[in-house]
């Protein structure tokens, strides 16, 4: 399956595979994982969260971190998608926290089962809640990362045999600085450039 434009993009430096599963969480002694050099520590942290983006901002800020719904559409089916995907969505996101904007993300969520389907268009489950409301935890892999001047960003897939979601979060690189929070806002591109 070719994914959507909004996912082309060049490859980031080489890193070493995270496993498809939550290690941090179930691992028998030891967990490795190396990235690239040029990230902060915190960075590498946000970089490598499994899908809790959002708890992980809270608790580094202390504070309500809130989803901004910008996009959430179903998008007509391509020729050449997998004949097991009921529904396709697009959707974008802010996180925020004290009003500003510390998280874009775009994502594609391929629903291929009929529940899941009920739950979110029946049912008014958040596309974003799917894996905690069905309580599955899903393989996490991370695709690619990089930077920009103002930017720091990630592309993953989080996947259930009935969900496919692949994401794009672009994140400003000075979040970390002190007193960042009550700085007036950057002008900052959230697009990300092939």
């Amino acid at each position: 399956m070719v994914p959507p434009a909004m996912f082309d993009r060049s490859p980031s430096p080489p890193i070493v595979k995270i496993p498809g599963h939550f290690g941090d969480i179930m691992s028998n002694r030891e967990t490795t994982l190396t990235m690239p050099d040029g990230f902060t520590g915190i960075e590498r942290i946000m970089l490598t969260g499994n899908g809790n983006l959002q708890r992980l901002i809270s608790a580094y800020f202390n504070k309500t971190v809130s989803v901004e719904i910008l996009k959430n559409i179903q998008v007509p089916r391509t020729a050449d998608e997998d004949p097991a995907v009921i529904v396709h969505f697009q959707r974008e996101v802010n996180l925020l926290c004290s009003n500003k904007i510390v998280c874009n993300a775009k994502s594609r969520i391929l629903i291929k089962d009929q529940s899941v389907y009920d739950l979110v268009v029946n049912k008014g489950v958040g596309i974003g809640q799917i894996f905690r409301y069905l309580d599955r935890l899903p393989s996490f892999e991370l695709h690619n990362l990089g930077r920009t001047e103002k930017t720091f960003w990630r592309e993953y897939s989080l996947s259930i045999p009935e969900v496919d979601c692949r994401l794009l979060e672009v994140l400003p690189s000075s979040m970390f600085d002190d007193n960042w929070l009550l700085e007036d806002p950057e002008d900052i591109v959230w697009e990300i450039e092939a």
